[in-house]
């Protein structure tokens, strides 16, 4: 929070410095026009009305580009209102430093949830661009798409993430999600995912949660997502923000989610009676 505040106030100093210098360069500009027109013969009330037409003009064209620039900008949030409203969601233009119990939410600083929109009905699904910036100078901020919902009991944490192959992109989890034990996951697809879980967790600790079924739902389509299993949430991550105007995208997400959640949450389901030993 400190360093949020930090750099808000150099934010603001370092513009008002600028808009300082712009005056300054504006007012020599001015004058120096004006001394050329009186010298040129120019009547001094004629010279002066020529150069404030000219001021108005350039801060009419000022006003102009800065209401287009402002208008570009939030018309992405105004269109995600709209679709929000539109299907009964709630919608949050920003959350800062977020709290959500997934590592990926600690790192770096300037943390920042945008768009946040929460669907609503027996398991709620949140879905928002998380960024942050990693704290050097002049670094790129750091974005991604995140889902999260609620399972109806606790997991063993878990993490599983998506290889490329073929041509078809891959999703490796955010930084500050653990990965410190690899675990085995058997299926069809075990050369498109890895799989990780806490210090010498049991190998069938894997297999129990995210079974070959769970797994080629993370895998399958042309969006590639990465899952953690964390005590009774689950997230799905994308390496990337992902336009959250596309229908494709939503559907994705809300889809997977709610399935997974779904299965997930059984009783006899991964994880539940039956499973692998070691898994709770």
């Amino acid at each position: 929070m400190a360093s949020r505040v930090l750099a808000r106030v150099l934010g603001t100093t370092l513009l008002a410095l600028l808009l300082a210098l712009a005056v300054l360069v504006v007012g020599a500009v001015l004058a120096l026009v004006a001394i050329g027109l009186v010298a040129a013969g120019v009547a001094v009330p004629v010279a002066v009305g020529l150069v404030a037409a000219g001021v108005l003009a350039v801060g009419l064209l000022v006003a102009r580009g800065v209401r287009g620039s402002s208008a570009r900008e939030h018309e992405p949030a105004y269109r995600l209102s709209r679709f929000a409203a539109a299907n009964g969601f709630e919608v949050e233009p920003q959350v800062d430093e977020p709290v959500r119990p997934s590592g990926a939410f600690d790192v770096g600083i300037l943390r920042i949830a945008r768009n946040v929109v929460r669907t609503r009905g027996p398991r709620t699904v949140e879905v928002a661009t998380y960024t942050y910036s990693a704290g050097y100078r002049d670094g790129e901020p750091f974005a991604f798409t995140y889902a999260m919902v609620a399972l109806d009991r606790t997991l063993p944490r878990v993490v599983v993430e998506t290889m490329p192959a073929r041509g078809v992109r891959g999703a490796r989890a955010p930084r500050g999600v653990e990965r410190v034990w690899e675990l085995p996951v058997e299926g069809p697809f075990g050369d498109r995912h890895q799989a990780y879980g806490p210090v010498r967790s049991a190998t069938g600790t894997a297999r129990a949660v995210f079974t070959p079924e769970i797994v080629e739902m993370l895998v399958r389509g042309p969006l590639p997502l990465a899952a953690e299993v964390s005590g009774d949430r689950l997230f799905l991550f994308s390496e990337r923000a992902l336009d959250l105007l596309d229908p494709a995208v939503w559907e994705r997400l809300l889809g997977t989610a709610t399935d997974l959640a779904a299965r997930l949450s059984r009783a006899d389901g991964p994880g539940g009676p039956g499973g692998a030993p070691g898994t709770r």
